[in-house]
């Protein structure tokens, strides 16, 4: 009998972003939030949008060329 995953078949994130300015320069920011929890984070690098989805079992360790994610 095959394991089953502990992965929602399907999540669904809301990802939103804005430019910030400082009397030197400015940055983007960004906030993420998976619908189905509820739960969010703000983030400043594309590091964070990373961290989060990772959080939630999705990607984890997966490595999806650009190629692949358009099949």
């Amino acid at each position: 009998m095959a394991e089953r995953s502990r992965t929602a078949p399907a999540s669904t994130f809301v990802i939103r972003f804005w430019r910030e300015w400082s009397a030197t320069q400015g940055r983007w920011r960004g906030r993420i939030e998976h619908v189905q929890s509820g739960q969010r984070a703000d983030f400043v690098g594309l590091e964070g949008i990373s961290d989060f989805v990772r959080g939630f079992g999705i990607m984890a360790g997966d490595q999806i060329s650009p190629s692949q994610a358009e099949e």
